[in-house]
């Protein structure tokens, strides 16, 4: 399962970053919000179909 977090940078762009390596920098805090809650459900989504095939 992936917990994706944001970090705000000084510069004011943000970085969504996951503990599975995944991390990607975005213009600002929203942007990086979205991305870090679009990797966790993404994850679980594919996380529930090989659940449901295996």
């Amino acid at each position: 399962m992936c917990y994706a977090d944001t970090t705000d940078n000084p510069d004011g762009t943000a970085t969504a970053h996951c503990y599975c390596g995944w991390s990607n920098p975005y213009p600002d805090h929203d942007a990086a919000e979205a991305a870090a809650e679009n990797h966790t459900r993404d994850a679980e989504v594919a996380e529930a179909e090989f659940a449901a095939t295996h």
